[in-house]
This record gives structure tokens, C-alpha cells and sequence, in this order.
């Protein structure tokens, strides 16, 4: 402890003191103290903690993995370990903002997202990235979890939170002051991670951004994954130049029903396209849709339902299924059973839920006979609070002044819109109390929801897609400035060529009738 205290205040010293990092004008790497300064930080004394390494890195070409390549500004790269075995690393700008932002993973996890780190990296802030306590062969492997409950609860709520505490205590040591403010932004799983910070650990981050999130974890794989699966298993497959057929004909059918064609559903839950109408006279042609094949995209689309009814998980949208990131990546894939809900989600139902590698997802069932479980229900009760994270009550994070941003591409492929318009819903209903005048309102000053139209599972898609949450976010914090729009935009080619504004939730962008559709400038929000 007190070679800790009497680093910290040398550190403070040479940073603070001398025109290092707290001020902005240091030099282009690092001179002798301040690079011994970050390999120092292998000796740090923290409880259950180990940095295992710190390395300087100078300003130019820097490659932390395979087929990984950024220029950057000169930081110290700590690679660390949450005993017994959450790896994380933490880099650490020589130029710091004075803030810190962890990202999230995507899969299944099992390594560290060094892509999502240098964008904040080069916004001046610390940031750090956890493998979430595994090591996978890729981020659908999940023969890591099995026999090994403790890796599973570290994947499913406490990799992030361990992460976070872990990088503040060793930026507190290596700037001598704690961050002014902690961010966390992820999108897929990254956005489930997200909505677990805000529920379970609320003093984390004062900001957070949640993108496509599949925060109900065990519905998504039991009640989309296997879902899906089964749907598109034997007769109901539909070949690559088929799920064309269909993204063509539901493009051509519902596109202008926001009184523009543009190639993106504003809205896809106005669209009610048949595929039906699709369906081959006789046979089967590359020009039409068996009836199995019918069957298998209104299952899809529907979602599973119970003997009553009931929705059990949402359907996918229409409009999600043409394009680079549409079925053939997500529902089809270019083989039968080659789509990522049999890649993805049957590893992790294998290995984690059912605990062995040979169970088939063909034998799993939506109904049980009357006072029986059914395979849902199990799937729920041994996992659920483990990885969902549904809960609606956001007064503790609320109270600690944190400020949520939600995104939700209108067309995901993978994880329902749906899905997070009910959650976003359920919050609303929480915070003021049902038939409150005031729900609304009163939600929007910590939470927003921005739904984006035609753009697919985080990325791609024929809507603009690309957008800074985080900006909007750090003003939010920051300046009390709450966004009441976020422009995207859709580029082809490396150029822009169409901006939109992005409305919160439940409003959308509306064209003023003059000028441009490609011109963001054009379009306000509101209600239709």
C-alpha cells in the first residue's frame, strides 16, 4: 500500500505537474519516466487483481491481434486478470480526457474486442475490454461453459462489472485521480451486457449505450434461436437466391408506406406482406416458395406462441431479409442448418443450457402436457437470473444520475426489434405507474429509445445505420443536453450519400414535404 500511495503521488508529479497527460501537451510518445511509470503497474498491490503486463506503446502502427492494424496516439497497454481468470485489458492514453469507457463483446464471448476499443481510445478516454472470464475458439464455441458453472456466471452478469472496478482502480493509480466520468457502450450481446450494468450494477457508469440488445437471454435462444431453427430445418429452407425472392417482394409491397420509396420500411410493423403470395402454382421453382417454405417465414416472422395465444418471444420483422446482413448471414445461411441461430445458438444451448454436445434442437418443445414444464420453462427457470436482464425498475440507476441510450435496428435479422420496444415499454409503465399521463415523460429524462429504420443486426442494411451514440451520450451526462435526434447516415463506397434523423422512441422521422428524402435536414420528428 505504500509504494501504491507513493507511485500515485510521484505519478501526479510528472503528469500533472509537468505538461503530461492531464494537460494535454505532451509529446509525441513517451519519455523515460512516463513509460517506466506504466510498466510500474505490473507491481501494483490490488485484491484480487493481477496485471500481468504493461507496455508502453509508442504513437504509429499498432497491432494487438490477427489481422488487427490502427494508428494510434502513444497509451500503456495493461493486460490484467481478475482472479481466478477474467482476463481484461485496459489501455491507458498519454493524452486522457479524463474518463473512461468499457465496451461490450458480441457471441458468446471468450476474448477481448479490440476493435470496439480504438475508436474511445482515440476520443482521449481509458478503455477497457474483458473476455467475460473464458477463452473460446471463436465467439460461437461454447464448449468452454461446460462443467464449469463459475465461467458461466461470469459470462451471464459479472465479467463487465469485475472489469470496470478492476480499470478504475488502476486508473485511479496510474493518474492519480479517478475518471470524471464512466461510459460503457455494446451492441448484441454488448447491449445485454449493457441493461445488466444498468440493473444489477447501477454505480457503474453514469452513461450507458445499448444497442440491439438481447436482454432477455434465454428467450432469444430458446424462443428465436431454436425457433428459427426449427422453422427452417428440412422442407421449410430457404435457399440464398429464394430469401432474395422474399426481401424483394416485402420491399415492393410495404417500402412505400411511410409515403416515401427509399428502399427501407420506416416502421416495418405496418407492413402485414403474406408470403403466401409467393407460393408456387405447382411444385417447386427457383422463382417461388414452396408451401413448407411459406410456412417456415410466417413462423418466423410470428414467433413462438403458447396453446392460448400468447406471445412467447418475438417474431423477426419484415424487411430484415435481403442483403449482406440479412437471412442468408442470420436465419438460413448459404447451406441448410448453416444460418447463425444453428452456429450461434446451438452451442450455447448444448453446452450451457442442456449440458451436452449432443443434444439436437429438433427435440425441443414449446408445449408441455397440462401441469408439466415445458422446454422454455426449463430453459427460464435454471438460466434466467443468471442472464436476463428485464427488469424494468431503473430507480437506482436513475437516482445515481445515469443516462440511457437504447438503439434497435428496425430490421435486425438476429435479435427481434420487437424485443426491445417491449422492454423499453415495460420501463415506461415502471417509472410513473400505469395510466400515468406522466410515464413517458418522466422515462425519457434518463432513458431514450431510438429504433433505425432499415438497419440490420448493428450494422449494414439499406437504412443509414452509421451514428455517434456516443457523443449524444457524453452531452446528455455532461451538459444535461438530452438527444432529441441522432442524425445517421447510409454510406456506399466509403461515401455518404442519405442522412436521417434517428427520433426517440415512440417517434420516427417525418419527411417536411420539400427537398431532398436523402437529406436529414429535410425530415423531423414525430407521431404518425
Amino acid at each position: 500500500m505504500r509504494y501504491l500511495v507513493a507511485g500515485v503521488i510521484l505519478w501526479t508529479q510528472l503528469v500533472w505537474g509537468q505538461g503530461g497527460a492531464g494537460q494535454g501537451g505532451a509529446g509525441q510518445g513517451f519519455n523515460q519516466q512516463s513509460a517506466q511509470r506504466c510498466e510500474d503497474l505490473t507491481r501494483l498491490a490490488l485484491p484480487g487483481i493481477v496485471v500481468k503486463s504493461a507496455v508502453p506503446e509508442p504513437s504509429g502502427v499498432f497491432s494487438p491481434g490477427a489481422n488487427i492494424q490502427r494508428t494510434v496516439a502513444p497509451f500503456c497497454r495493461v493486460i490484467g486478470v481478475v482472479k481466478p481468470e477474467l482476463g481484461f485489458e485496459l489501455w491507458l492514453p498519454l493524452q486522457w480526457n479524463r474518463k473512461y469507457m468499457a465496451v461490450g463483446n458480441g457471441g458468446l464471448a471468450g476474448s477481448i474486442v479490440f476493435n470496439s476499443m480504438f475508436d474511445p481510445l482515440s476520443r482521449g478516454y481509458a478503455t477497457s475490454s474483458t473476455d467475460t472470464g473464458h477463452v473460446g475458439a471463436n465467439t460461437n464455441d461454447g464448449a468452454w461453459a461446460l462443467g464449469h458453472m463459475d465461467r458461466v456466471i461470469n459470462f451471464g452478469q459479472r465479467g463487465v462489472h469485475e472489469m470496470a472496478l478492476a480499470s478504475k482502480a488502476i486508473i485511479k493509480a496510474y493518474y492519480g485521480a479517478p475518471p470524471a466520468h464512466s461510459y460503457f457502450e455494446g451492441c448484441s450481446y454488448g447491449g445485454k451486457q449493457a441493461l445488466t450494468e444498468v440493473q444489477k450494477y447501477p454505480s457503474d457508469f453514469d452513461g450507458v449505450v445499448a444497442g440491439d440488445p438481447a436482454n432477455w437471454w434465454t428467450r432469444h435462444y430458446s424462443g428465436s434461436h431454436v425457433w428459427v431453427a426449427q422453422a427452417m430445418d428440412g422442407d421449410g429452407y430457404l435457399p440464398p437466391n429464394k430469401v432474395k425472392l422474399l426481401g424483394d417482394a416485402v420491399n415492393a409491397a410495404c417500402d412505400g408506406l411511410d409515403g416515401i420509396k427509399d428502399g427501407v420500411l420506416n416502421d416495418p410493423r405496418r407492413c402485414d406482406y403474406d408470403p403466401a403470395a409467393l407460393q408456387c402454382k405447382s411444385g417447386d421453382q427457383p422463382n417461388c416458395l414452396t408451401g413448407a417454405q411459406v410456412n417456415a417465414v410466417r413462423k418466423v416472422w410470428a414467433g413462438p406462441r403458447d396453446e392460448d395465444g400468447q406471445q412467447l418471444y418475438p417474431g423477426l420483422e419484415r424487411g430484415g431479409e435481403a442483403g449482406n446482413g440479412g437471412w442468408v448471414q442470420w436465419v438460413t445461411g448459404a447451406l441448410p442448418g448453416r444460418g447463425a441461430h444453428t452456429g450461434l445458438g446451438l452451442p450455447f444451448m448444448k453446452y450451457v443450457v442442456y449440458e451436452d454436445p449432443n443434444w439436437d434442437f429438433r427435440n425441443f418443445k414449446y408445449t408441455a402436457p397440462q401441469g408439466l414444464e415445458t422446454d422454455l420453462e426449463y430453459v427460464d427457470d435454471k438460466l434466467g437470473r443468471i442472464f436476463d436482464a428485464t427488469d424494468p425498475d431503473l430507480r437506482p440507476f436513475r437516482a445515481n444520475g445515469g443516462k440511457l441510450i437504447q438503439y434497435h435496428g428496425f430490421s435486425d435479422p438476429d435479435i427481434p426489434p420487437m424485443n426491445s420496444i417491449n422492454y423499453y415499454e415495460s420501463v415506461v409503465r415502471s417509472t410513473a405507474g400505469r395510466n400515468n399521463p406522466r410515464a413517458l415523460a418522466d422515462t425519457k429524462e434518463f432513458y431514450r429509445l431510438f429504433m433505425v429504420p432499415g438497419m440490420q443486426h448493428c450494422v449494414g442494411g439499406p437504412g443509414p445505420s452509421r451514428f455517434d451514440a456516443l457523443t449524444a451520450l457524453e452531452q446528455w451526462v455532461e451538459q444535461n443536453k438530452a438527444p432529441e435526434q441522432i442524425i445517421a447516415a447510409h454510406v456506399t463506397a466509403g461515401k455518404v450519400d442519405r442522412t436521417r434523423p434517428l427520433c426517440p422512441y415512440p417517434m420516427e422521422a417525418k419527411y417536411k414535404g420539400t427537398g431532398s428524402t436523402d437529406e436529414a435536414g429535410n425530415f423531423g420528428c414525430g407521431v404518425r
